[in-house]
């Protein structure tokens, strides 16, 4: 038995018929199951329930055991006081709130279907992967829209609110956001707190100063980072210059240290990240402009600029490649940054202003894009879901992390479903 089994059978009333009675003798009517909280506090709140002839209005609380109030230190936490049920698989204890009083007590042994447990238990012994899977195929497809739709907000909202400390602690600089998100997503996991650390030797209003002049604004990055030893000609040049500008700004450089290489694609080594990084920022804050002054196409303008002629052979400084690289985007890359920053940027901005015409804008974009190609996605297609878009490939993402994974199926749509057959 489960919390979250519990929470289901609570929240959706998957119980006998009321009314029960209460550990205590209480006759007890549900009216509202009350409104799920998924902050700190009562799993339920603003519930109305009849006991004995008298409707109370407050929070439920739910737990396997009544001694877990106490394992959990509820009897201390004012915020309890306002419980008025103590729902329980078995009560074990009799327990109080931090004012004295003592929560109605509902045992909820015997007042379900137990083989609705036996569906869910089934659901979780799938040790990995999507736990429905085996049965997938044949769950109505209005379910998994539902769940497509829901999960790409979700995936929004959590790749959004990522932004949200950055935004308050730069009261609401929208320049250091997008700075600050872009040098994150081009570090990927391995050099993102790496490239976060750029991001503070290297102040904005330092390298906006060098606008328009790119090999300063390169320079400038790539001695910040630590990474720019005289290794050939040219970047004993760069040495020079950085020289000269750490001085003229009173600049700190990072430990080079701090920088990974190991087990990592060339093309993602940090040097030519943080190449690309001094590279792309203008024209990140260009497109930012324009969203701002209401362009809603500026997504069509966006210029992807080639990197130095120093990088046709390098993907670190002074390592000579046998083989041409070449210096444009690629395509995934592009595609990489849009999806990570450039779009949840835009979302957490419409958010941010009131302008829900942006925030929707955003999944509009991910509706125009191509849908991603990696293992989960594939995942879900072998299950025969239809993937259109990267608004579907990211709501995939989400719908895995957040609920596959973890066997959150008592809050999936499909989960919920497949409880229900044969009931």
């Amino acid at each position: 038995m489960t919390e979250d089994f519990l929470h289901y059978l609570w929240r959706f009333k998957r119980l006998k018929p009321d009314p029960w009675h209460s550990t205590q003798g209480h006759s007890i009517s549900v009216i509202h199951t009350g409104f799920y909280n998924e902050n700190s506090g009562p799993d339920f709140y603003e519930s109305r329930i009849q006991i004995d002839n008298h409707l109370w209005i407050g929070s439920v609380e739910i737990h396997l055991k009544s001694s877990d109030w106490d394992r959990h230190r509820h009897q201390f936490d004012p915020a309890y006081n306002n419980v008025i049920l103590h729902v329980v698989y078995e009560c074990d204890k009799l327990i109080s709130c931090a004012n004295g009083l003592r929560p109605i007590c509902l045992e909820l042994k015997g007042l379900f279907d137990e083989q609705l447990y036996w569906r869910f238990e089934q659901l979780l012994q799938q040790k990995k992967g999507i736990p429905c899977k085996m049965v997938f195929p044949s769950i109505n497809g209005l379910a998994k829209q539902e769940m497509l739709d829901r999960c790409a907000v979700l995936r929004l909202q959590s790749k959004s609110q990522s932004f949200n400390q950055v935004y308050q602690s730069s009261q609401g600089d929208w320049h250091l956001i997008l700075y600050w998100a872009i040098a994150r997503s081009l570090g990927g996991k391995v050099n993102a707190l790496a490239m976060e650390a750029l991001v503070n030797h290297l102040p904005l209003r330092i390298w906006q100063q060098y606008l328009h002049h790119d090999n300063l604004r390169m320079i400038l990055f790539l001695g910040c980072s630590g990474i720019l030893n005289p290794q050939d000609e040219v970047s004993a040049v760069w040495q020079r210059e950085f020289n000269f500008l750490r001085h003229k700004h009173q600049l700190q450089t990072m430990d080079d240290s701090q920088w990974k290489y190991s087990r990592m694609r060339p093309a993602a080594f940090p040097d030519r990240r943080i190449a690309q990084l001094a590279a792309i920022l203008p024209m990140a804050l260009n497109w930012f402009s324009e969203i701002r002054e209401g362009n809603t196409a500026a997504w069509e303008s966006i210029h992807w600029p080639e990197l130095d002629g120093y990088w046709q052979h390098r993907y670190r400084i002074g390592h000579i490649s046998a083989k041409r690289i070449g210096t444009r985007w690629s395509e995934s890359l592009q595609t990489h940054l849009k999806i990570n920053v450039l779009i949840p940027v835009l979302f957490f901005y419409g958010q941010k202003v009131g302008n829900q015409q942006l925030s929707e804008s955003a999944f509009q974009v991910l509706q125009e894009m191509p849908a991603e190609d990696n293992k989960i996605v594939r995942s879900y297609e072998q299950l025969g879901l239809s993937i259109s878009s990267a608004f579907d490939s990211q709501a995939l993402l989400a719908w895995y992390e957040e609920y596959c994974r973890p066997k959150k199926c008592l809050t999936c749509t499909l989960g919920k479903e497949l409880l229900n057959q044969g009931s």
